[in-house]
């Protein structure tokens, strides 16, 4: 049965589509601790003009409701991003207010992030609802979240104006975006762990993509207590 409910949980989300310009990983955790099935998704979408939208994305609370509203709240952020082509602010402000009418404001925090055309690599374009701020990786071996304001998540209000952030990445660099389950434990602070996330992320900035993702994954042992969908992008060199 457990076997069956994280597999249910893993239909819900994307492969990632291959790209000349960006390597694409995605990583799906489920809680240790029952229910193995929960509100955390990821998501890419191609915008027109071949423009990447990343989403990642965490409903409050777990099992199969959470699950539920996680896949309302994804198909519609796709369609939202698609035809709107607003800033990201925009984009989620719309999509709370569509979740609010349709079904009476579901809370949950959500990122969503364009890599727009740059002269110098990449800029990066992004909003948050509430939800955790995006790690860059630089080949140099640095790593640092963009510390901002992540407003409030969505199902608080609709109509609040939620901001816009915008940093060039150099060609090479690692934008990593995840869910509060890959830095959260009952025994040490959130910092605590966005900070051994920075370091693990710092020392394999060189590595291949898929063992950057393995490797933030294995540093818990794999006992979560939470569920974590992780989602990573490498700009081409």
């Amino acid at each position: 049965m457990r076997h069956a409910t994280e597999d249910f949980q893993r239909r819900l989300l994307p492969r990632m589509p291959r790209r000349e310009d960006l390597e694409l990983e995605a990583r799906y955790q489920p809680s240790t601790e029952a229910p193995r099935i929960g509100g955390d998704w990821y998501d890419l979408v191609r915008l027109p003009g071949r423009v990447p939208c990343l989403m990642v994305g965490d409903v409050m609370g777990h099992g199969l409701e959470a699950a539920t509203v996680m896949s309302q709240i994804s198909n519609m952020l796709r369609v939202i991003a698609f035809e709107e082509e607003e800033p990201p602010s925009r984009i989620l402000r719309r999509l709370d207010e569509v979740l609010h009418e349709l079904h009476g404001g579901p809370m949950a925090t959500v990122i969503i992030a364009r890599l727009e055309p740059s002269a110098h690599g990449k800029r990066l374009y992004w909003s948050s609802a509430g939800h955790l701020p995006p790690l860059v990786v630089t080949p140099d071996h640095r790593a640092r979240y963009l510390e901002t304001d992540t407003g409030l998540p969505l199902g608080v209000d609709p109509a609040m104006d939620r901001e816009d952030q915008a940093e060039i990445l150099p060609p090479g660099s690692t934008l990593l975006l995840h869910t509060d389950g890959l830095v959260e434990h009952p025994r040490r602070s959130i910092d605590e762990g966005m900070a051994d996330a920075t370091g693990i992320a710092a020392v394999r900035a060189s590595a291949p993509l898929s063992e950057l993702c393995d490797a933030l994954l294995a540093h818990g042992h794999y006992a979560f207590h939470d569920d974590v969908a992780l989602l990573a992008a490498r700009l081409a060199s």
